[in-house]
């Protein structure tokens, strides 16, 4: 079975679009999708600090395209992402908390939930009241989930995923590898699938023609 690890992060919107997206591509190509919630800010402090505070490009006409480019992505997903005010927040307790789920075998029920609370319902997912109140959503305990989020060892995993893709040549999120083939960005999923196809012997299916 083909493999794609993810690595992303959830004040990342792009992060939410790339998922949604890659859990249809993985169903569709019979690929396993490895979650890995990393922490952004250490990684721009390293790749890109001049991304720390604004994750849009300086330059206004830029930043304004890319913030319509966002809003596209999201209606044609059928996604809403409302950034906050406060936008872009530390989300490094909520990775934390991800990892109980994924060991649980919710990863993608919980990250997507956590998603929306972030995106549409503007909670501070941080927070311990509103993982517990996702972790019941997706019928997790709560206690466990709200632990792992303040737990060394699940904080220093999120570290160790985030060190990890620098390692692998990453610099932001989300990033998708196949075996050891680096794809930065939700607009890059195509070439993920493109790229599943041939190592899983199976014939590459152009998107919206697909059967089944």
């Amino acid at each position: 079975m083909s493999q794609v690890d993810f690595y992303y992060d959830f004040s990342c919107p792009w992060s939410y679009i790339a998922l949604i997206r890659l859990q249809d591509v993985c169903e569709r190509n019979r690929a396993k999708l490895v979650f890995k919630p990393v922490a952004v800010e250490q990684i721009l402090a390293t790749e890109n600090p001049a991304r720390q505070k604004d994750r849009f490009a300086a330059n206004p006409a830029k930043a304004s395209w890319e913030r319509r480019d966002l809003n596209d992505w999201a209606n044609f997903w059928g996604l809403t992402i409302d950034l906050a005010d406060d936008w872009p927040r530390d989300r490094d307790t909520a990775s934390a908390a991800a990892l109980a789920a994924i060991e649980a075998g919710e990863g993608m029920a919980f990250s997507r939930a956590l998603f929306r609370a972030e995106f549409r319902d503007n909670d501070d997912i941080n927070d311990p009241a509103a993982l517990r109140r996702v972790a019941a959503e997706c019928d997790l305990d709560p206690e466990a989930i709200a632990a792992s989020a303040t737990a060394d060892a699940a904080l220093t995993q999120v570290r160790k995923n985030s060190l990890e893709l620098i390692e692998r040549g990453g610099f932001g999120t989300p990033s998708m590898f196949v075996d050891d083939i680096l794809f930065y960005g939700n607009d890059r999923i195509a070439l993920v699938e493109w790229t599943l196809g041939p190592l899983g012997d199976e014939e590459f299916v152009i998107p919206g023609q697909h059967n089944g």
